[in-house]
């Protein structure tokens, strides 16, 4: 059954250019579930029927699992059973019989105000190459809504300061374009002027000149929201729910914030046929952005 997993992630790697932490969170679902089944003397997939896997969800809310966790274990399991049935592994997709949990509603997300956003955006030390990093960090995550691993992984080379955009690789091998606003690109630039001589093509870099982790990232992060005096609950995708937040509430629509985001689906289902090209996206973006 391991060998299989093993397979299902070369696939959604090398086929549906599944990200790296996407496919670490189907593993580490799936082989959860390989250890309850064998339990259960289920030694093959083509044994797993519906009743195995309410078994086991039902073993997951007898140890108190988070409805989000139990269905994000019921979207591996359905991935996989797909992925066996296209190759003729199983003939009936146990899955098929089985119904995600009910959630509670979401509570709305933390975002920041502007005046917030400055008490936390002038900690860093930006005398220092390591606190004008962190600066220029957060103006982009702010400014931009990139993911953690986004950044970590930007390269000089896709860095086009005169344009004022970033060429990012997304998840599905496809580019997208990321407009910059002024004050990103100020603090950029001036991180890049900096960091010049650095032998890593990588724009973050750690004290030693090698690419930043996110733990690196989320560590630094902690220590600036903390001496901040901020007392809200601060995360780094607070700083992406305000970005999106602060869009919206300044006029731009879904479909360019989904757009300026990378994501594939939209809001509705019908989002997801609404196409804009870059010009657009970077027009909605000044008018709408207050770091723009």
């Amino acid at each position: 059954m391991l060998e299989t997993i093993d397979q299902f992630i070369d696939y959604l790697v090398t086929q549906k250019g599944r990200s790296h932490n996407t496919c670490q969170s189907y593993r580490h679902d799936l082989k959860m579930c390989v250890a309850f089944f064998e339990a259960n003397g289920i030694g093959s997939w083509q044994r797993v029927d519906q009743y195995a896997v309410i078994n086991l969800i039902a073993k997951m809310k007898q140890e108190q699992r988070a409805s989000t966790t139990i269905n994000r274990t019921i979207s591996s399991l359905r991935q996989l059973f797909r992925y066996l049935l296209r190759r003729h592994e199983i003939q009936v997709n146990p899955m098929d019989y089985v119904d995600h949990e009910r959630v509670a509603p979401k509570k709305p997300p933390i975002t920041l105000s502007q005046n917030e956003i400055e008490q936390l955006f002038t900690i860093p030390n930006t005398t220092t190459t390591n606190g004008l990093r962190d600066r220029t960090l957060l103006e982009l995550m702010y400014g931009t809504g990139m993911l953690v691993s986004e950044l970590i992984n930007l390269k000089r080379s896709q860095v086009h300061l005169d344009l004022q955009i970033l060429q990012i690789q997304g998840n599905s091998h496809h580019q997208r374009i990321v407009p910059l606003g002024k004050m990103a690109s100020e603090w950029l630039k001036k991180y890049l002027e900096i960091t010049a001589a650095a032998s890593s093509d990588y724009v973050f870099l750690n004290a030693r000149g090698h690419q930043m982790t996110r733990q690196g990232v989320w560590k630094n992060f902690k220590g600036i929201v903390r001496e901040s005096g901020l007392k809200k609950d601060i995360t780094l995708q607070t700083l992406r729910h305000t970005f999106i937040a602060d869009l919206l509430n300044n006029g731009a629509s879904w479909q360019v914030v989904q757009a300026l985001l990378g994501r594939e689906s939209g809001r509705e289902n019908y989002e997801s046929y609404i196409h804009f090209d870059s010009q657009e996206l970077v027009t909605v973006y000044r008018q709408c952005h207050p770091r723009a």
